[in-house]
C-alpha cells in the first residue's frame, strides 16, 4: 500500500516536471509576476505554513531570499516571456538547517499564478539533495492584510 507522503512525493515530482516543460505560452497566461512575498504551499518534504520566499527585481535579475536562512541570484529566462528563471544561491552559515552554509542551484517559475521552485543542494560529500516546494503569492497577501488588520 502507498503512503500518502510517497504519493504526495510522486504528484510534487510530476508537477514540478511540467512546471518547467510547460510551452512559453502557458507561462505567460498566468498573470503573475515575480516580485513580492511567496508563501509556501506545498513541499516535497513536509509543509510549512510559516514558510515563505522574497523576490525583488533588479533588471534581468532576481534576488530571492528564504524565510529559513538561504538566498539566490537567478537570472530571467528569455523563454516563456521572463516567466522562469535559474541562478546559483547559498544557505546560511547560522541557523539549524542541516544545509548550513551549503551552495545550490535553483530553477523558479511561474505556472498558473503559483511559484515552483527546485533547488539541488550540493553536500560536503559530493552528493545532492532536491528541495522543491510551491508558493502562492494571494495567500501571503492576504496574511499580511489579516496581521495589519489584528494591529
Amino acid at each position: 500500500m502507498v503512503s500518502w507522503r510517497q504519493a504526495f512525493r510522486h504528484l510534487a515530482a510530476v508537477l514540478f516536471t511540467l512546471a518547467f516543460a510547460l510551452p512559453p505560452a502557458a507561462a505567460r497566461a498566468s498573470g503573475a509576476t515575480f516580485p513580492g512575498q511567496w508563501q509556501q504551499v506545498a513541499s516535497g518534504t513536509d509543509a510549512c505554513e510559516t514558510c515563505w520566499v522574497e523576490i525583488r527585481r533588479n533588471g534581468p535579475v532576481l534576488k530571492v531570499t528564504g524565510k529559513d536562512g538561504w538566498f539566490a541570484v537567478v537570472h530571467l529566462g528569455r523563454a516563456g516571456g521572463g516567466y522562469s528563471a535559474e541562478g546559483i544561491g547559498r544557505w546560511s552559515e547560522g541557523g539549524d538547517s542541516h544545509y548550513r552554509g551549503q551552495p545550490f542551484d535553483i530553477r523558479i517559475a511561474i505556472v498558473d499564478k503559483h511559484l515552483y521552485m527546485d533547488m539541488t543542494v550540493r553536500m560536503d560529500d559530493g552528493s545532492t539533495r532536491a528541495v522543491r516546494a510551491i508558493f502562492d503569492k494571494r495567500r501571503s497577501e492576504k496574511s499580511r492584510r489579516l496581521r495589519l488588520a489584528r494591529m
